[in-house]
């Protein structure tokens, strides 16, 4: 678990790394204290990610079996949201995916930052977050 920092971009190349990128990308803001990863119902970690940063709201579907599933609480905002696919710079659309959890001092959510790391090439990134301006907020950590 080694972040290469020699690069354009961040790389990794495990789920580790991506956690760690996490932490680091949000310390100045809302520090992610918790960082999740996706897991497919089917047991995979791969996905495609689609996302539109002006509602926050994140889609991913698993490219084993084809599930979908919105990130969190995405689906509130499903309606509204104009999804787009992220791609990586490498041009590539599979991903391991994190969700990072900023919390209130009540122990709330109060933000989430949704990370990805290429499978093709490891450049770790984050294309969405958003405020979480509502409790009770906890079951969030079980919707990834």
């Amino acid at each position: 678990m080694t972040i290469d920092t020699t690069g354009r971009w961040w790389a990794g190349t495990e789920f580790a790394d991506l956690s760690e990128y996490l932490q680091a990308l949000t310390k100045s803001t809302y520090p992610a204290s918790e960082v999740r990863q996706a897991v497919c119902r089917c047991g995979h970690t791969v996905f495609g990610l689609r996302a539109d940063r002006i509602e926050g709201c994140a889609q991913r579907t698993c490219c084993s079996c084809g599930d979908r599933a919105y990130l969190v609480d995405s689906a509130d905002t499903a309606d509204e949201a104009r999804l787009r696919p992220v791609k990586c710079p490498c041009g590539g659309k599979e991903f391991e995916i994190g969700v990072g959890f900023s919390f209130r001092e009540d122990s709330e959510v109060r933000w989430i930052t949704i990370g990805q790391r290429c499978v093709a090439c490891g450049v770790l990134a984050s294309y969405v977050d958003w405020s979480i301006d509502y409790a009770p907020s906890r079951h969030l950590l079980q919707q990834v």
